[in-house]
């Protein structure tokens, strides 16, 4: 598959030189596998690299037969979460011909795709395909639910986004540490930094690669409130997310953490 999908890429790249130029902004990652769960059977795979998308659709033909299409998305805008591409219907040798031959691998403009991810975990995708419209509001597939357990020393950074906030609390990069006990759709967050020490007690759940929890947290110094951490991941030797602080003062705070895996103490 791997090189198969390398030889489309390469095939695009004949009929759009240059594709590859891009300008670099920063958004929440779209790279996942969607779908609609009352229409499993079909999907889309969206892997970005800064403000390009490379997508894969494997649908249905007219035929009933299996089909897919693959398109380069651009945001031409540079950060509105709308990446727009011609499409491409795809045909190359049988996959057991060895050696696979790439130049014989052809991709056909059949239409236009859109994607717009202006919501974490939602997106409306919109293709035509020979004159055909398509419309649908797709969602991140999840496979797996991703384990957070562990202890981590790390930073956070946050920002005053309502209210009056004491001046400790903004913060940009000060060093933290973070223990994190998860157990089913139960998750805790022990957080110490010069912040304070806060404890945050939430329910999690999964949507593709992305985890999100929210509750309640409280703190050495008397602050409490709610909270949603977003967009969490983690990989083998960190993690990472977004973050929401709503304090029961009226102060609302935004910021992200990540932190480095750190080894259990030796016994």
């Amino acid at each position: 598959m791997k090189r198969m999908l390398g030889a489309v890429v390469l095939a695009i790249a004949w009929i759009m030189p240059g594709y590859c130029a891009a300008v670099l902004f920063k958004t929440t990652d779209q790279s996942d596998l969607w779908w609609i769960p009352s229409e499993s059977g079909w999907g889309i795979q969206i892997v970005q690299e800064e403000s390009t998308i490379f997508a894969t659709m494997f649908v249905y033909g007219p035929n009933k037969q299996p089909t897919w299409y693959v398109a380069l998305l651009n945001d031409p805008t540079y950060g509105d979460f709308t990446w727009t591409g011609t499409l491409y219907a795809t045909t190359g040798p049988w996959f057991g011909t060895v050696p696979f031959d790439p130049t014989a691998t052809t991709a056909t403009p059949v239409g236009m795709m859109t994607f717009q991810g202006q919501q974490v975990n939602a997106a409306t995708l919109t293709y035509t395909v020979n004159g055909v419209q398509v419309v649908k509001q797709i969602q991140r597939e999840t496979l797996t639910t991703i384990l957070f357990n562990g202890s981590y020393s790390g930073v956070l950074s946050q920002a005053a986004a309502a209210g009056s906030c004491p001046p400790a609390a903004i913060t940009d990069a000060t060093p933290a540490t973070f223990r994190i006990t998860q157990d089913g759709a139960s998750m805790r967050i022990d957080s110490s930094s010069q912040v304070g020490t806060c404890t945050f007690d939430g329910t999690y759940s999964q949507s593709g690669h992305f985890g999100h929890v929210a509750g309640n947290y409280t703190c050495l110094n008397g602050d409490a409130g709610t909270f949603k951490f977003l967009e969490m991941a983690a990989s083998q030797y960190d993690m990472r997310a977004r973050t929401q602080l709503s304090s029961q003062s009226g102060c609302t705070l935004n910021g992200y953490v990540s932190g480095l895996v750190q080894p259990p103490p030796a016994q």
